[in-house]
């Protein structure tokens, strides 16, 4: 079984292709340019590399949020594109899942934090057991300086730290544990493996299905109502 995947819900981006559970190649980038100018070209370079092609397609995954709005849409609308010829399902994954994911191993519980802007952040934390991660605090936005009240609330102690801000946050956590720097991103293949066992659980949809989990008003909704008020 063929999982095309796509990430471009931070500043990094990339695109995998995993088979039978396992990642064939990735292309993975961090260069500062928009999504819309390289992740097409990321995608060129997977299927080449790997010579599968998009009829080799058996399930598309990416990242649905939270993160930046702008690459959410990205890459949820790509991956629409190359599905809906097929009616190919796609399986859509949180943006904190796949951060926590490679960092099961540690044996740690895990905080995951994107810049949400104005000293806030996306956070969500995990407990791991038998392998498998457990939400202790949901997906939410909060200031920083709240952040350590809230993982204290939800039972979260000493946590591995990973995600985009995850060096300004380790400073605001009691205990926490600055995650290496190759694990704070995103992850194609990470995503490509989730939704691989996703879709075996049955938990794909149809393309036109796939939404974003923005947690927030854009600021151009926010400044809409501002204006209404």
């Amino acid at each position: 079984m063929i999982v095309f995947s796509v990430d471009s819900s931070a500043v990094a981006g990339s695109a995998a292709l995993i088979r039978d559970g396992e990642v064939v190649y990735e292309c993975y980038a961090k260069e500062g340019l928009t999504h819309s100018e390289t992740l097409l070209v990321r995608c060129d370079e997977v299927f080449q590399k790997t010579g599968f092609s998009p009829r080799d397609v058996d399930c598309y995954a990416v990242t649905c949020g939270p993160g930046s709005f702008t690459g959410l849409r990205i890459g949820l609308n790509l991956v629409k594109g190359m599905a809906f010829p097929g009616d190919t399902p796609c399986v859509a994954v949180s943006t904190f899942e796949a951060l926590a994911h490679p960092a099961m191993g540690f044996g740690k519980d895990i905080l995951c934090v994107l810049d949400a802007r104005q000293k806030r952040v996306y956070c969500s934390a995990y407990h791991v057991e038998t392998g498998t991660l457990v939400e202790a605090l949901e997906g939410q936005i909060l200031p920083i300086r709240e952040l350590d009240g809230a993982l204290k609330k939800a039972g979260i102690q000493d946590p591995l730290i990973v995600g985009d801000v995850a060096d300004i946050v380790a400073g605001a956590v009691e205990n926490g544990v600055l995650c290496e720097e190759k694990l704070r991103d995103v992850h194609a293949a990470e995503v490509g493996v989730i939704a691989y066992r996703k879709y075996l659980d049955g938990c794909s949809v149809r393309p036109d299905e796939l939404v974003p989990v923005y947690l927030q008003l854009s600021q151009a909704e926010r400044e809409r109502l501002e204006r209404t008020k």
